[in-house]
């Protein structure tokens, strides 16, 4: 759908929670196709990271804006095999019932809300490419939800980077520092990922939950 494609490239997105539903929910039939013509290599690079971090096959790992399922897909080819999803996008969510890939999905938004999900749930946790529909102040419910020692990994596209507001002026790093002063994680690592998708840099961070 190209001009899902054009308003992703341009940072066009709604930021209203109706409107990121809505927009996600029209994309759904298309996205995955969508994002494979644009090269996007984020859900694998992230399972890679998952799997570094996380050797026991067996762990629980939650895939926070799961959208169509590509981070479950990449996960599974990792060897996961207990997988659960979280999405605002109830059409999105509909395509990965169908892919048999995850043991349970919520459809939430997230933020500052609480979660159907009992603390130290997970034994890990992704964002994929979704920050820059998300406050940063989601960060202590994720945390809740892993368990100490879980990593929690999240990339954020070139042009999130440059167009949503809580990225610029030193915020969004401010923001990760603070939850280490306040002793809930740790950073692991950080990398900056090529061609991430629409020929632009992602960047990936690891932290590791207190």
């Amino acid at each position: 759908m190209a001009d899902k494609i054009r308003t992703a490239k341009e940072g066009r997105i709604p930021t209203t929670l109706e409107g990121i539903k809505q927009f996600y929910d029209d994309w759904a039939p298309t996205y995955e196709k969508d994002l494979a013509h644009e090269g996007y290599i984020a859900p694998r690079r992230a399972a890679e990271a998952m799997a570094k971090f996380l050797t026991n096959k067996d762990a629980e790992i939650m895939d926070i804006a799961c959208g169509t399922g590509l981070v479950a897909q990449e996960l599974t080819q990792q060897g996961f095999k207990h997988i659960d999803g979280v999405d605002i996008s109830s059409e999105s969510l509909k395509i990965c019932k169908v892919s048999g890939l995850y043991r349970r999905l919520i459809c939430d938004s997230i933020g500052t809300n609480k979660l159907d999900i009992n603390d130290d749930t997970y034994d890990g946790l992704i964002i994929c490419g979704a920050l820059g529909h998300l406050s940063l102040e989601c960060f202590p419910q994720l945390i809740r939800i892993v368990k100490p020692g879980g990593p929690i990994i999240f990339s954020v596209d070139g042009n999130s980077m440059d167009t949503f507001d809580h990225f610029k002026d030193g915020k969004f790093e401010a923001a990760l520092q603070e939850l280490v002063r306040n002793g809930l994680w740790i950073k692991e690592s950080y990398e900056l990922i090529p061609d991430w998708v629409f020929n632009r840099p992602g960047h990936q961070y690891v932290y590791k939950v207190v």
